[in-house]
């Protein structure tokens, strides 16, 4: 229960404040290149508590990651305020976190009652949250409209993306499931941007996302997706289901 309880308030809790707060003050492409830090943290993240073994490709492809944020960042003021760049950057550290914590009771428990904790420790925060900062949140509700709205992005937005991706890094490498999905969230992120907020991406955002693409792909390609760890998980890893 602890361990679920923390998995929530890092995974959930944590980084939807960081990215309300983040984004509110920070334009969405800059916001999307500063998260392309994940698999940086995934790497280091599995490599010292799950004991996975990263190659020299991945460090050398950490660290194009690493210079595509960078390059972004000495080419003008995109990342301004740097208090709001700062939460954005700190949030798929969160994120990672809960995904160690989650790897450490799987098994026994299944990636089902994994996503359903995590939701549901999180409600009993952010529903008196809700209520002791916004009086009329609760009887927004009454409209069918926005219930629909919150009930698609419930189901489709949170619970079925945590549902597959507990099952997948359940079976598979931390880094190299994280590094795997990231490269389409930038380009998608992107031309949502542009579609639907009128922002126009310069030139060194574009560089910038480019390389960090880049080094995400490569770090993909330089690692074997099954899992290796060491020592006492050895012995948790060997219930996983083989890949075929």
């Amino acid at each position: 229960m602890p361990t679920l309880i923390a998995m929530s308030m890092t995974g959930t809790v944590t980084t939807s404040l960081l990215l309300i707060y983040g984004f509110q003050h920070i334009n969405a492409v800059a916001g999307v290149i500063l998260m392309q830090s994940e698999p940086v943290y995934s790497l280091v993240l599995s490599t010292i508590v799950l004991g996975e073994r990263p190659s020299m490709r991945q460090l050398v492809a950490t660290a194009a990651i690493l210079f595509g944020i960078g390059s972004v960042f000495v080419g003008g003021s995109v990342f301004s305020p740097i208090s709001a760049a700062a939460l954005i950057f700190a949030t798929p550290l969160f994120w990672q976190i809960s995904h160690v914590l989650g790897l450490r009771v799987m098994p026994p428990l299944t990636p089902a009652s994994i996503t359903g904790a995590r939701f549901i420790f999180a409600a009993s925060v952010f529903v008196p949250v809700a209520i002791a900062t916004s009086a009329g949140a609760i009887h927004q509700l009454a409209d069918p409209r926005l219930l629909a709205i919150v009930f698609l992005i419930g189901f489709f937005v949170y619970f079925l993306s945590a549902l597959t991706w507990y099952g997948a890094i359940s079976r598979l490498s931390l880094s190299w499931t994280t590094a795997l999905v990231v490269p389409g969230v930038p380009l998608l992120s992107i031309l949502f941007a542009i579609a639907f907020l009128g922002e126009q991406p310069d030139s060194h955002e574009l560089l910038g996302v480019t390389i960090a693409i880049a080094g995400v792909l490569a770090l993909v390609l330089a690692a074997d997706g099954h899992r290796k760890v060491a020592g006492v998980l050895e012995a948790a890893e060997a219930v996983h289901q083989p890949i075929n």
